[in-house]
């Protein structure tokens, strides 16, 4: 079944939340309170994610933070997030919109959009729309953080991401396919139409969900003038990892691109 962005997918929440159980999330935080200190001259006390998932980086947050919200456009998914939170004994307001046109009354220190889901912005109409939108809920001086697909998935001159693996939690299996050879790629949209299949069992549950959605690939140049383009962001540092200690290039440990914007 062909989607926007793997919405059959991302209601599977619980199962979600399994197949990424093996990222390092506090490790993740540090590194965004590590660069927000490096480059914002305020002391953070709110924080935003969209695309947020479980919340993952949300409940770390939570744990020091004063404000914290979490967005998704997967209603099954802020449920679940929010329910998260709840057992957590942490307090996230997680809310079901829309991350291009998104509008709040409330500010924040700091942004994110985590996991490559810069990738379901689409065209650039939906990019920049989506940089002024986040800027307007931005405290000034607020940072932008984003983490993306490495440009040399664009160029295919390396595999960058794992595409298949398997999870388990709770006796729950999860066995995740992200991507196939089959997956056409439009060179003139840079997006390519991404297959995703996942198996799981859960006592005697068990069953197998496929699921295609577009996503587009960034190259950094493009993404540069993209942020010039918006009017609102300065971008003040990139990286190649969620990790201060690997730099934006081609080397092998830089497997994703990372850059920080500043409102301005």
């Amino acid at each position: 079944m062909k989607s926007q962005f793997h919405e059959d997918f991302y209601s599977f929440a619980k199962y979600y939340d399994i197949a990424f159980d093996f990222k390092d999330v506090p490790q993740e935080c540090r590194f965004l309170e590590d660069v927000f200190q490096k480059h914002s001259k305020s002391h953070l006390n709110s924080f935003i994610e969209f695309g947020a998932g479980p919340a993952l980086h949300c409940l770390e947050m939570a744990k020091s933070l004063q404000s914290v919200t979490a967005v998704d456009l997967s209603a099954e998914m802020t449920t679940y997030a929010q329910d998260k939170a709840a057992k957590a004994g942490v307090v996230v307001h997680c809310e079901c919109a829309d991350m291009i046109k998104y509008q709040s009354e409330n500010r924040y220190d700091l942004a994110v959009l985590l996991m490559d889901s810069t990738s379901y912005l689409l065209s650039n109409e939906a990019v920049i729309e989506h940089l002024r939108s986040v800027a307007q809920i931005l405290n000034p001086g607020g940072l932008y953080i984003l983490e993306m697909s490495h440009p040399k998935s664009v160029f295919e001159i390396s595999k960058s991401t794992a595409s298949e693996w398997e999870m388990e939690k709770d006796g729950i299996k999860v066995k995740i396919q992200w991507g196939s050879p089959s997956d056409t790629f439009d060179p003139v949209s840079q997006i390519t139409n991404v297959s995703l299949k996942m198996e799981y069992q859960d006592g005697e549950r068990v069953g197998t969900l496929k699921d295609q959605s577009p996503q587009r690939c960034f190259t950094a140049t493009e993404f540069a003038a993209l942020v010039a383009a918006s009017g609102v962001f300065e971008i003040v540092d990139w990286y190649g990892a969620m990790s201060t200690g690997v730099p934006f290039n081609n080397a092998e440990a830089a497997w994703r691109m990372v850059p920080v914007l500043r409102k301005s």
